[in-house]
């Protein structure tokens, strides 16, 4: 009887313990931020949008500019130093184009989800 309780009582400590998923770190979830930011704005602008959805994982990726036609030219972090911290906006300079040609410059914010979903959305409508 006791072997058998020792085994039991082994067996929850292993579940509860040696089972135990890792959360992430802060910086580690600033990284991937960062990275599925990177990697929607580098879509828009190699006009590749529509890619982010068959990726794995997919990215959802959700602004009002790329919807209405206009060409992401470039981009730049407003800090690049900041972190990025999941659901905050950060400030991006975009350089745009329009139809007609002409380029104009605009500092979006974006605020980045890394679970359940990879998503960044435009914030600052």
């Amino acid at each position: 009887m006791r072997t058998f309780f020792q085994s039991g009582l082994l067996a929850v400590s292993v579940s509860i313990f040696g089972c135990a998923t890792r959360t992430p770190t802060a910086v580690e979830d600033s990284a991937r931020a960062k990275y599925i930011l990177v990697a929607a704005l580098e879509a828009w602008k190699d006009g590749q949008v529509k890619s982010l959805s068959s990726r794995t994982p997919p990215i959802r990726f959700a602004d009002d500019d790329q919807r209405a036609g206009l060409i992401l030219v470039d981009y730049g972090f407003k800090n690049e130093e900041a972190g990025i911290k999941p659901f905050q906006d950060v400030p991006i300079v975009l350089l745009l184009r329009n139809r007609d040609g002409r380029t104009l410059t605009k500092t979006a914010a974006y605020q980045v989800a890394v679970d359940p979903v990879l998503t960044v959305l435009r914030s600052d409508n």
